[in-house]
């Protein structure tokens, strides 16, 4: 069966919008974990990292046999991390309803578009289209301020669900140490290659580690610092005056 783009996000919405009425979450920010657990019977247990300096008499360990339906955690992981592993587990339970709203035979679907289907679940179950679309206009596609409502979603995932509400044709630009890593736009195609009102920010984000504003050449640039770990991340949103 044929469907299209809005489709798609038609019934990708109203799955997340029933899975957070069946768990009672009426507003941000989406705990997953709890989700998870109570609301689709899943499982949370932490995996210690294991000791790689400690001597084992009789070599490694057999590796722990897990139950079904089990969401496996490390305590290293980012709260951000965690709840993306929940999320997902989640998704994975919410894909089935989809389907079926799609007209796809479940185990006919391909394999590739299960796991970009699956990723665009994730990112709306943690960030609710009808929620985030009215924040992120109401705080101005502040990517600091989404980050306080939205406490449990990374920044990466925040920056690019822009893209998908922001009303102006924009750009949003993923910097790892002075490199552009990824840059992307919501209207028109865009390359690396940042304008010179997001070379401008992104200097200025990296001398102060303080968020920035800049305009240059009819473009208005926003950049703030993330907590990237191992690069030092900053992330960029432009907005050109006419296309």
């Amino acid at each position: 069966m044929d469907f299209s783009q809005d489709d798609l996000f038609d019934a990708i919405d109203k799955a997340v919008r029933d899975a957070l009425q069946r768990g009672g979450i009426v507003e941000p920010p989406v705990d997953a974990l709890s989700l998870a657990e109570q609301s689709f019977g899943l499982t949370i247990e932490y995996q210690e990292p294991e000791d790689e300096d400690e001597p084992r008499q009789y070599g490694a360990p057999p590796k722990k046999r897990w139950r079904p339906n089990t969401i496996i955690l490390r305590p290293d992981q980012s709260e951000e991390s965690q709840h993306a592993l929940a999320a997902r587990a989640v998704a994975k339970q919410l894909l089935p309803g989809i389907f079926t709203k799609l007209g796809i035979v479940t185990g006919t679907e391909n394999r590739s578009a299960e796991k970009q289907l699956m990723g665009l679940v994730v990112t709306r179950l943690l960030l609710p289209t009808r929620w985030f679309a009215t924040d992120a206009r109401k705080l101005g596609y502040d990517l600091a301020q989404l980050k306080d409502r939205y406490p449990t979603v990374g920044f990466d995932m925040l920056a690019w669900r822009i893209l998908d509400v922001d009303e102006e044709p924009c750009v949003i630009a993923v910097v790892d140490d002075g490199t552009v890593a990824a840059r992307r736009s919501n209207r028109f195609p865009a390359n690396k290659k940042l304008t010179a009102a997001e070379e401008a920010c992104l200097a200025a984000v990296a001398e102060t580690n303080e968020p920035a504003r800049r305009r240059r050449d009819d473009w208005t640039a926003w950049g703030w610092p993330t907590n990237g770990i191992p690069f030092r991340r900053i992330i960029l949103r432009a907005v050109p005056e006419e296309l």
